[in-house]
């Protein structure tokens, strides 16, 4: 690695919303076609918001949670509404993440939607981490896909599956049942489960979430990582289609599930035996994804306006 990542030039906050390395490394060599920016020559040294994002290949929640930190700098002319970026900076900043992502982000690792296809290695990886005792089969797995596609998330590398999540829109009355510990996860049907509809707002569960554990700490974090990512992305989606998503909620059921739930900021809001359950509100958490996904509502809003 270079020895600026070790000297922490490689922030964090350069690698939120990567799309993949390879279209960062793209973006080095290709610069897309700049928008007239109505003749003035002045602005030719600087990039549209559209541009900017491009060059860096990240979403427009991760763009403007850049801003926000003061990483990358908006400068609107007088008598424009419309922001623009400085070329040299957020070139350098595209630089500085290629770097940092060889060492973070392994190439081959692909996010993608599940299919009925992906459903046996699911089960797998979730048998292997629980030795053998999984609370749910197969056919729960498939008829929550079946009734809505949206629900199941993997990441392969070179074409091996090394982590998934679920994460099921719900109706209202079977979250709190389910919170309450009158049923447990296998007993939620294909008719509990919600489409994404648009204009609509919907609460999850987030029925599981696992990676791998044969390989080491720092690539089963990569492929953690790699998996919130994705899904940062697809929650971009669902806000174009004017879809919001007001809760997650999530039960602890080991130590170790506890702890991970604890570290991202969830709230506890009970116990069902020796079980946590916990809810995340994106629309006020302060965590990093939860911040992203706001900026992603807001600026969606905004173009709706």
């Amino acid at each position: 690695m270079q020895s600026s990542c070790k000297r922490k030039v490689c922030n964090k906050l350069l690698l939120k919303g990567t799309t993949s390395l390879k279209a960062i490394a793209g973006s080095l060599t290709t610069v897309e076609t700049r928008r007239d920016v109505q003749g003035e020559k002045s602005m030719e040294h600087y990039y549209t918001s559209r541009e900017a994002q491009q060059q860096l290949g990240i979403h427009v929640g991760a763009f403007y949670y850049l801003i926000r930190t003061g990483k990358i700098k908006r400068l609107t002319p007088t008598g424009k509404k419309q922001g623009f970026y400085s070329k040299h900076q957020i070139e350098r900043l595209a630089k500085e993440r290629l770097m940092c992502m060889t060492d973070e982000e392994e190439p081959g690792t692909t996010f993608m939607k599940a299919t009925l296809d992906d459903i046996h290695e699911e089960y797998e990886l979730a048998a292997l981490m629980l030795n053998g005792s999984v609370g749910y089969g197969i056919p729960a797995y498939e008829a929550w896909l079946r009734k809505n596609p949206e629900t199941n998330f993997i990441v392969r590398d070179q074409g091996r599956l090394v982590a998934f999540m679920h994460v099921l829109p719900v109706k209202q009355g079977i979250i709190k049942r389910w919170m309450k510990g009158e049923i447990r996860a296998w007993e939620i049907s294909a008719e509990d489960v919600l489409p994404y509809t648009p204009r609509s707002s919907v609460e999850c569960i987030i029925m599981c979430m696992a990676t791998t554990p044969d390989v080491d700490k720092r690539k089963r974090r990569q492929y953690g990582v790699r998996l919130m990512r994705g899904y940062l992305h697809f929650l971009h989606d669902l806000a174009e289609q004017d879809i919001t998503i007001t809760r997650f909620y999530a039960i602890g059921a080991t130590p170790g599930g506890i702890a991970i739930l604890r570290q991202a900021k969830f709230e506890e809001r009970g116990h069902v035996g020796k079980r946590v359950v916990f809810e995340l509100n994106p629309l006020t958490s302060d965590i990093r994804i939860a911040k992203a996904y706001r900026a992603v509502l807001k600026h969606h809003n905004m173009a709706m306006a």
